[in-house]
């Protein structure tokens, strides 16, 4: 997967997304849960908790920065 076109925020939004669909976001693999069956083989539950960590504190903060206004 490349993040040289993509601001952070999209990026967490298409892991969460590729794993939601049981798509391996690295090699486009078929996933079982967090686990690539694909090329890669990849475990990508921790990358799933840090994107939903990452995007919804992004969500707030977003929330709180328009609230203020």
């Amino acid at each position: 997967m490349s993040n040289a076109a993509t601001l952070p925020s999209e990026s967490n939004e298409r892991i969460i997304s590729s794993i939601i669909n049981l798509v391996c976001p690295q090699c486009g693999g078929r996933m079982s849960e967090f686990q690539c069956e694909g090329r890669c083989g990849k475990d990508w539950l921790a990358e799933w908790e840090w994107a939903n960590q990452a995007s919804s504190k992004s969500r707030l903060h977003g929330h709180v920065a328009r609230s203020m206004r």
